[in-house]
């Protein structure tokens, strides 16, 4: 039986496990199955089918990876019981449709429906996360050493700061070969983005924290978690309740998956992931001579076929797809006698993670959830945990690489050396994991996993401005309650941002707009709240010095080509380079050392920026911007409403977006699910999402959640909590 509550949420009530699935599958196909449509067009390569040719380039990325392949691989290896869990799940889906028919997208589109498979599932999967990959932060690198120079990039692509992991960089000029294929690879990327979707994600980053039970007025532990992407219509996650005799769980999933790994609870345990911006995936220089193509001892046969991807409205593509040693290829042409392939763990081998899909839910301690990820392999994420006995704990969940060279780690390396190949992997018993600290808390914020150097987890720099601000309120707040938590995910507060205030107010007074600009800035503390001016100035100056420190360092064409450069991961190389200069080194950080002229140039031109905006409240200008798949088709018809927030990227309220002076502020990158649970009464736990539980226009629950998620407001998990206020429109 499928029950909804106010807001549309399903909750599934079975008697067995099968019909528990079955009709979870039923819930999702009536909620989200254009998105499911969606997901397995964009990882198949399917989706110029539905909106033409200008998804040629997304679907040629698509099938040169090869999910469907790894797909298959994964269901050949799953276990029966998983196996009939995804069938089951299939079959839900496919009833739903018999019986309903299809919703208003497929008239819209012309497509037409084809039965739902247990591969459809993994392949769903799989696209949400090879594109959450460093894969695209390598490209990003490559790029900025062959137009920068090393020097500059160096700068710009810091080694790891004090505080943080230290690793050995990469040394030297790219060879101008890499350099064309990383060009090749940038436009390759940045033609797919707008259609394959979810390359944005590259930035996805994610909050969570566990407070022990002495940090709590309950005795017992509180979770919360907000997951960080773009912002899609509908929403990537998807809420939801099952309960069967063998097991309950209440999270969020992604529809089309028969399992909740992210987020939620089974009354016993709760948990939540970050995104660990762990490597495992490379990319590797490929020599080729004709069909051949170059190993450590000469050459080999490298293998190919021909796909046909059909184009709406148009003549149909040939793409040949290339199989090396250490991967498909999927930048470059082979015919050239170069290009790129791709290693990743989760399309290495066959995963048969999945039925630690089911094991989570049967786990009743927080060390019995922890001990089920042994297995997992792709995500490689933060996972946090809590249980009603008062534990919580930590690991680095998923498979890492060990590799005989780090090079690998920061650019393309060539592929037929031995020493860039895979040795191992590590064990799971080595992944960093903590349980019950002495001091209670736990925060993930895609800060800097571990100091030790042993396992490798990423060459990544990523500041740690929300990770500080988290442990700032837990430190102020003292015993705390499931409403601070759910005040803290709401915070506004940038410690990056009060820095700048901070220095600001050690200089001047200057004359005219730029003492206007730095009294506000130093007035506002780095508190970028959407009903205040300063978020707005704040974000103005921080482009504006950004350019002109980018000019000194690069020259102001190179400058404007890596502001405005479509590749997904460049602004992530110009946002973790801007944090560095308030992250503090030898006892000062960079930006102290900036001179007056240069700050008040900045500020002046800021406020310039800010007063041709009208010097509004930053809500009113920061603002989502969520396009459905059809706007191409549809145009604005299906978008879901915009709402204003406040925050930047290194606020706990998350809402990144773009470097280019003068550009719109619209909100790349955001929080997409919020949960609070609270160990001591999971009925009273909450959750919210950028949406609403239907993903079908017109649905009076397409877009119900986004006001009280505008607001911070969260949502009842289940029935019986009076959590929020205003229970939203």
């Amino acid at each position: 039986m499928i029950t909804r509550d106010a807001h549309g949420i399903p909750a599934v009530e079975a008697a067995d496990e099968d019909q528990a699935w079955y009709e979870l599958g039923q819930a999702a196909a009536e909620d989200r199955l254009w998105q499911l449509e969606y997901d397995r067009r964009r990882a198949s390569g399917r989706w110029a089918e539905v909106v033409g040719r200008s998804a040629v380039p997304a679907d040629r990325l698509a099938r040169r990876l090869r999910l469907t392949d790894a797909a298959g691989r994964d269901l050949a290896a799953m276990d029966p019981r998983t196996l009939r869990t995804f069938e089951q799940y299939a079959a839900g889906i496919n009833a739903w449709v018999a019986s309903a028919g299809l919703p208003v997208e497929y008239a819209r589109s012309g497509v037409g429906w084809e039965p739902w498979t247990p591969r459809d599932s993994l392949l769903a999967f799989k696209v949400r996360h090879v594109l959450m990959g460093v894969w695209q932060y390598k490209i990003a690198r490559a790029a900025l050493w062959a137009t920068a120079g090393t020097e500059a990039a160096d700068e710009l692509d810091p080694q790891p700061l004090p505080g943080m992991r230290v690793t050995v960089p990469a040394t030297g000029r790219v060879p101008a070969e890499r350099a064309r294929l990383a060009e090749q690879a940038r436009a390759d990327v940045e033609a797919a983005a707008v259609h394959l979707g979810f390359l944005s994600e590259v930035e996805g980053g994610s909050n969570a924290w566990v407070l022990g039970p002495q940090r709590t007025v309950s005795g017992k532990p509180l979770l919360a978690n907000d997951s960080h992407r773009s912002l899609d219509a509908p929403n990537a996650y998807w809420q939801a309740h099952v309960r069967c005799p063998g097991f309950t769980v209440s999270g969020a999933t992604f529809p089309g998956l028969p399992g909740f790994p992210h987020f939620g609870h089974n009354g016993h345990v709760g948990w939540a992931i970050t995104n660990a911006a762990a490597d495992a995936q490379d990319l590797y220089v490929e020599h080729f001579r004709g069909s051949q193509v170059r190993v450590a001892d000469g050459w080999t046969e490298a293998s190919s076929r021909e796909e046909r991807i059909a184009v709406r409205d148009g003549e149909d593509h040939v793409e040949r797809c290339w199989l090396t040693p250490n991967g498909p290829v999927v930048h470059g042409d082979p015919a050239t006698g170069a290009a790129l392939s791709f290693r990743w763990t989760a399309t290495d081998t066959a995963c048969d993670q999945f039925g630690i899909l089911r094991a989570m839910l049967s786990a009743r301690s927080a060390s019995d959830l922890l001990d089920a990820q042994d297995g997992w392999i792709d995500p490689v994420n933060n996972l946090l945990v809590a249980d009603v006995d008062g534990h919580i704990g930590y690991l680095l969940r998923g498979r890492l690489p060990r590799r005989g060279s780090l090079a690998a780690t920061q650019l393309p390396v060539p592929g037929w050396e031995p020493g860039h190949a895979w040795t191992g992997h590590v064990p799971f018993a080595e992944m960093p994991r903590l349980e019950d600290p002495p001091e209670g808390l736990i925060v993930t914020a895609n800060n800097t996993v571990t100091a030790a150097a042993e396992p490798f987890v990423s060459h990544a720099v990523n500041d740690c401005y929300r990770s500080e601000r988290i442990h700032e309120l837990a430190a102020a707040a003292g015993p705390a309650t499931l409403a601070d938590l759910r005040a803290w995910q709401g915070d506004t507060t940038s410690v990056a941002a009060r820095r700048w205030a901070e220095l600001l107010d050690t200089r001047g007074p200057y004359s005219g707009d730029a003492e206007q600009a730095r009294a506000l800035l130093v007035f506002g503390r780095g508190d970028l709240g959407p009903e205040h001016t300063t978020g707005l100035v704040h974000a103005c100056f921080r482009r504006e010095l950004a350019e002109l420190l980018l000019d000194r360092l690069l020259g102001a064409p190179a400058r404007e080509w890596l502001m405005s450069c479509g590749l997904p991961g460049m602004p992530v190389v110009l946002r973790r380079w801007f944090a560095t200069l308030t992250w503090p080194k030898d006892g000062h950080w960079p930006g102290s050392a900036l001179d007056d002229a240069v700050l008040e140039s900045a500020l002046e031109a800021a406020w310039h920026r800010a007063t041709g905006l009208g010097l509004r409240p930053w809500g009113e200008v920061h603002r989502t911007a969520a396009r459905h798949p059809l706007h191409p088709l549809v145009g604005a018809d299906f978008d879901p409403p915009r709402a204003g927030l406040g925050g930047d990227n290194e606020t706990i309220q998350n809402g990144a977006y773009g470097w280019v002076p003068g550009s719109a502020f619209d909100i790349t990158n955001l929080s997409v699910y919020r949960q609070v649970l609270d160990l001591a009464d999971l009925g009273a736990s909450a959750w919210v999402i950028p949406g609403g539980a239907s993903g079908v226009p017109g649905s009076p629950h397409y877009a119900d959640q986004l006001t009280p998620w505008q607001r911070h407001d969260l949502i009842p998990m289940h029935s019986r909590s009076p959590v929020s206020e205003e229970p939203g429109e």
